[in-house]
């Protein structure tokens, strides 16, 4: 697909969100709420009653409810026009790719969506990602999709988007190294004695993002930032010894890039995902937005090292990098589980990553694998991590 054709599906703006209750899906919504585009489905896992309001809002044509349960209960909801209700995943992936739809957003948690991301990449739409998971399950086969029907991945991330706009078909051999920056989560540069007994509350309080509660987590461990390594790695084809972290406690600078003839480019917003999210649905265009946060660009900004050594995330990751094959998707699973059992307080903040490290590397690799075996081995370690945590 070139530029030509991704600006024709500008021109209909008919738009799918997967992960619509959740904190991008939200914001997505909000910059949408005009004319110019036409929600055709919304999708959640069981947040029926967001779903509702976004519904009676955005006139949808369509709704996916991942949960059965939550499905049945939705269904007896009257609404004043007629409703789809899908069925299973496989209807989701056909109204992804149908006529219905043009762009495709994922920004799930789970790995509902990547059916819905692989019909869409195969039949033309313009695809938008989200969710991190869907690079760690199965990224490097996405993209060889993309590749094939010549169908860009437009990532959502801020750090990813950066790189994107930077990078702008420049041949990626001139990239030396690539750095993507770190907020540090709420929790940096604590001892471990401190980080003991940090409370629930307090680990959601991220310094500058707002974000979901899965993602603060993930920012508060820096397990966040250690995948976005990867991911990033699977989409731009850079190796990941080449992809370091550095803090930036501002969060106003995305990602650097540095090229082998000595130049720098520096990808900088305002800490609003808002901005991300509003580039990948418009590209190639670009379409202004208002948002309360400008950057102020005469404000300091300072950039530190970080030492992965001394953070336990790069360690797992670096690992899991190293085992490879199935071992990504081990990694995103066990992390998954562990953070929904310290949002419920069943074990401690330092307990997250300690859990992770013990399946990723008990782990024995799969090096080759199809999704649905892929999925298979996501599932049972779920249920593998889940009895560690209890």
């Amino acid at each position: 697909m070139n530029i030509n054709q991704l600006k024709e599906i500008m021109v209909n703006n008919k738009i799918s969100i997967l992960g619509s209750t959740g904190e991008i899906g939200k914001q997505t919504l909000e910059l949408l709420n005009n004319k110019k585009y036409r929600i055709s489905l919304l999708a959640c896992d069981k947040n029926i009653k967001v779903l509702k309001s976004q519904v009676i809002k955005f006139n949808p044509d369509a709704v996916y409810i991942n949960s059965e349960i939550c499905r049945d209960k939705f269904k007896k909801i009257k609404f004043n026009k007629k409703l789809i209700i899908l069925e299973d995943s496989k209807d989701l992936a056909n109204f992804c790719s149908s006529k219905k739809n043009n762009i495709v957003l994922a920004c799930t948690s789970g790995i509902n969506s990547i059916n819905s991301v692989i019909a869409g990449l195969k039949n033309g739409k313009k695809v938008c990602i989200a969710s991190k998971e869907i690079f760690m399950l199965f990224g490097k086969e996405l993209m060889k999709i993309s590749k094939k029907y010549q169908n860009p991945i437009i990532p959502v991330d801020s750090e990813h988007s950066g790189i994107f706009q930077s990078l702008n078909n420049k041949d990626i051999k001139n990239v030396k190294k690539i750095y993507i920056t770190a907020s540090g989560g709420p929790f940096y540069g604590m001892s471990r004695d401190q980080l003991k007994k940090v409370s629930v509350k307090k680990a959601l309080k991220h310094p500058t993002w707002k974000m979901g509660k899965k993602i603060t987590i993930d920012s508060a461990t820096l397990m966040n930032k250690a995948i976005e390594i990867v991911e990033a790695s699977i989409i731009f084809g850079i190796p990941s010894k080449d992809i370091q972290p550095v803090l930036d406690r501002s969060s106003k600078i995305h990602s650097i890039i540095e090229f082998d003839d000595g130049n720098y480019i520096f990808s900088a917003s305002s800490n609003s995902m808002k901005i991300p999210i509003n580039f990948a649905i418009n590209f190639p265009n670009r379409n202004k937005i208002n948002i309360n946060k400008n950057m102020d660009i005469y404000k300091k900004i300072k950039i530190e090292k970080i030492n992965e050594k001394n953070h336990k995330a790069f360690r797992i990751c670096r690992l899991a990098i190293r085992k490879g094959g199935s071992t990504l998707a081990v990694l995103n699973a066990a992390n998954n589980v562990a953070v929904n059992a310290y949002l419920e307080q069943k074990i401690s903040f330092l307990d997250i990553l300690n859990i992770v490290e013990k399946v990723v590397i008990k782990h024995k690799p799969k090096k080759k694998y199809t999704l649905s075996q892929i999925i298979k081995i996501y599932k049972e370690t779920e249920k593998l991590t889940l009895n560690l945590c209890n």
